[in-house]
């Protein structure tokens, strides 16, 4: 299939190999223990070993630390709301649900969609470094798939 279409099987290391040194950074951050990495450490005030309901009991969703949670939440929603999009109007590119299908592909074309908003519940309960990893990763993903599924 590879030659067939042209295309290299080790195309796909290029993304990660461009993601490695954010790799190597967050594994130092979570690694690095009570002599560096985390504590001490803040993003516009807000502490990276911070949690979101740290910042609600300091200041509440609108004070300064619940501010950066807020844009956290913002870009995660705008990443799972165009995620979502795009894998609906996929599955509706499959056809009519009366189709023949396999058994239980109706099911995951409904619910599949939806999980991209499980990421919203993971920024708001992990660390705050761990929530900036993840919005960075989905982020990352959605550009990557919007390049690599683009309209030839």
């Amino acid at each position: 299939m590879h030659r067939e279409e042209g295309v290299s099987p080790v195309a796909g290391c290029l993304p990660t190999l461009v993601q490695l040194p954010v790799f190597s950074v967050m594994y130092h951050l979570f690694s690095a223990g009570s002599g560096g990495g985390l504590p001490g450490h803040t993003l516009f005030g807000a502490p990276l070993g911070g949690r979101w309901a740290d910042a609600l009991g300091d200041g509440g969703p609108f004070g300064a630390h619940g501010l950066v949670y807020a844009g956290l939440f913002a870009v995660v929603a705008a990443v799972a709301t165009w995620t979502y999009r795009r894998a609906r109007a996929a599955a509706a590119a499959l056809g009519p649900a009366g189709e023949e299908r396999p058994p239980g592909v109706a099911a995951v074309a409904r619910i599949a969609p939806l999980l991209s908003f499980g990421t919203l519940v993971t920024v708001a309960v992990v660390p705050l470094a761990a929530g900036l990893y993840v919005v960075t990763t989905t982020l990352w993903s959605a550009v990557e798939r919007a390049y690599l599924h683009r309209p030839a």
